[in-house]
C-alpha cells in the first residue's frame, strides 16, 4: 500500500514558511560560499555557486545557488530542507537525526531512527518496487520483479533484497533459510546446523563439531571443533593446501604463497611465489608490528607509534606517527592529486590540485582549519574564513547544517568574477553586521536592524529601522 508523505510534513513546512518570512530583510553574504556539498545534484560549477544566504540569527539559514537550487534550515536539529535544481530531487530531515526522506525523480525513500521505507515510484499507485521495513521486527515490501514478501521476526516470513535474495524462517533460530549468488542454505537451531547446495557448492555444518564444504574444481575444506582444527585443499589457478590448529599454529603451503602461523592470528610469516614473487606479510605481532609487500605497495607498522604506506612510483604515501594524532598523506594522480597532514584534534591542512596538458600542477583547493577556532578555504575563485567553525569537515554535511552551523560569528568571503574584480564581504553575528567592498563599486554597510546601506550597480540605497524607512 502505498505511503502519503503529505500530511506528515505539513506543520514542519509551514514553520519553514514564517521563519522565512522574518528573515526578508535580513541577508548574509554570499560571497566565497560555494560548493555546498548537499546542493550537488547535476548542472556545471558555475550553477552551484551559491549567489543568496538569507539568515535570521543562528536559528534559520536560507541558501540558494545560481541554478535555482535551495537549502533551508531550522536549528537546532528541528528541520532542514533541500530542493535541488531538479524538481524531482529534494531531501528533508526533521529533528535530525530522527527522520530523513530522499526523493529522486520518481523514487522516495524515507527512515524513521531505525525503520525504512522505499518507494520506487512515489507518484505512480500501481508501480512495483517499494519496501517498508520496521528494523528488526517487520518487513514488507515488492521486489523489482513484482515478487511480494512480508515478515514478522522472529515468528514467520519472508524477506527480500536484504543482503541475500531471499530469508525465509519460522520461529528464528527454530529453522531459516536463504538464497545468495546461486546458493540454497537452511539451518535448523541456526548457526549449529546447516545444509548449502547449489552453484556447485555441497556443504554440511554441525557447529562446532563437524563441517565439510566442496566447491566443483576450486577446494575442498573440514573442520573439527570449530574453529579448533580446520583445514583445506585448493584446485585450479592456485593449487595447494592449508590447515590451522587454532591458537597454536597454522600452515598455508600454495602454488603462490607459503605462510606460517603461530599463535594465529598474531605471529604470521607469509610470503609469495610462482605468480606472486614480490608478495609478503609478516604479523609479529598483530596488529602491532606489521610488513606488508607487494610488487607495486609497501606498508611498515609498529602500532601506535608509526605507519608508513607508499607506492613504488612514489605517487602515493600516507605516514601515520602516535595514532591517531599526526598523519600525512600525499597522492599523485594522471589528473591531479591532494597533499594533506593533520594533528587531531585540532589542526588540519588539505592541499588539492590539478594537472593541466602540459604536465603543470594548478591548486584547486586550499584548506586549513584550527578547530574549534578557525577554518579557511581557498579555491580559483572563491575564498572563505570562518570563526570560530565548529565542523571537522570541509562541506556541509547533518550535523554542520542541522547545528553546527549556529556557531559560526564571523565569516569573510572573498570572490573573483569573470573579469577579474574582486568582490570582499565580511559578516559577524549571523549578518546583523556586514560590510561589503568591491572594485565593481559595490558597497554594503550593515548594523542591522538600524540601518543599511548600498552602492552597486550604480545605485544607492539606504535605510533604516527594520528597512521602514528607505531612502
Amino acid at each position: 500500500m502505498k505511503r502519503n508523505y503529505r500530511s506528515f510534513h505539513a506543520a514542519a513546512v509551514a514553520a519553514a514558511t514564517a521563519a522565512a518570512a522574518l528573515v526578508s530583510g535580513c541577508a548574509a553574504p554570499s560571497t566565497g560560499r560555494v560548493r555546498d556539498a548537499h546542493l550537488l545534484w547535476g548542472g556545471s560549477s558555475e550553477g552551484r555557486r551559491i549567489v543568496s544566504v538569507r539568515q535570521a540569527g543562528p536559528f534559520y539559514e536560507r541558501v540558494e545557488t545560481a541554478d535555482g537550487a535551495v537549502r533551508e534550515s531550522l536549528r537546532p536539529f528541528l528541520r532542514t530542507e533541500i530542493r535541488s535544481a531538479d524538481p524531482n530531487v529534494s531531501h528533508l530531515e526533521v529533528l535530525w537525526p530522527l527522520y530523513a526522506r530522499e526523493r529522486r525523480q520518481r523514487e522516495t525513500a524515507w527512515r524513521l531512527l531505525i525503520f525504512f521505507g522505499l518507494d520506487k515510484d512515489s507518484d505512480d499507485m500501481s508501480s512495483v518496487q517499494d519496501r517498508t521495513w520496521f528494523f528488526p521486527l517487520w518487513f514488507s515490501g515488492t521486489t523489482r520483479k513484482g515478487e511480494d514478501y512480508a515478515a514478522l521476526f522472529p515468528f514467520f516470513g519472508t524477506i527480500r533484497d536484504f543482503y541475500w535474495e531471499r530469508v525465509g524462517f519460522a520461529l528464528f533460530p527454530l529453522w531459516c533459510e536463504w538464497d545468495r549468488a546461486g546458493h540454497h542454505t537452511w539451518s535448523v537451531l541456526w548457526p549449529f546446523f546447516q545444509r548449502q547446495t547449489g552453484g556447485g557448492r555441497d556443504a554440511w555444518r554441525i557447529i562446532p563439531f563437524w563441517g565439510r564444504t566442496r566447491i566443483d574444481g576450486r577446494m575442498e575444506s573440514h573442520f573439527l571443533l570449530w574453529p579448533i582444527w580446520t583445514q583445506a585443499r585448493h584446485f585450479g589457478r592456485n593449487p595447494g593446501h592449508d590447515w590451522m590448529l587454532w591458537p597454536i599454529c597454522g600452515r598455508v603451503d600454495r602454488h603462490d604463497e607459503s605462510s606460517l602461523l603461530i599463535l594465529p592470528p598474531f605471529f604470521n610469516f607469509s610470503h609469495g611465489r610462482g605468480k606472486l614473487p614480490d608478495y609478503r606479510k609478516i604479523n609479529c605481532p598483530w596488529p602491532l608490528v606489521m610488513v606488508h609487500d607487494d610488487k607495486d605497495r609497501h606498508m611498515r607498522r609498529v602500532f601506535p607509534f608509526w605507519m608508513r604506506r607508499w607506492t613504488e612510483d612514489g605517487k602515493a604515501e600516507n605516514r601515520t606517527v602516535l595514532w591517531p594524532f599526526w598523519n600525512d598523506r600525499r597522492l599523485d594522480l594522471p589528473r591531479g592529486g591532494v597533499r594533506e597532514w593533520s594533528l587531531f584534534p585540532c589542526l588540519h591542512s588539505s592541499v588539492t590540485f590539478a594537472k593541466d596538458a602540459d604536465g603543470s600542477e594548478r591548486e584547486v583547493e586550499n584548506y586549513f582549519r584550527a578547530w574549534p577556532i578557525y577554518s579557511r578555504r581557498f579555491d580559483e575563485t572563491d575564498r572563505l574564513v570562518r570563526i570560530p567553525d565548529l565542523s571537522f569537515r570541509k562541506r556541509s554535511g547533518q550535523l554542520e547544517r542541522n547545528f553546527l552551523g549556529m556557531f559560526t560569528l564571523y565569516t569573510r568571503g572573498e570572490t573573483k568574477d569573470d573579469d577579474g574584480g574582486v568582490r570582499v564581504d565580511h559578516e559577524a553575528l549571523w549578518g546583523l553586521w556586514r560590510r561589503g567592498r568591491g572594485s565593481d563599486g559595490y558597497r554594503l554597510d550593515r548594523l542591522w536592524p538600524l540601518f543599511e546601506r548600498r552602492e552597486e550597480n550604480g545605485e544607492t540605497s539606504l535605510s533604516f529601522l527594520f528597512g521602514l524607512i528607505e531612502i
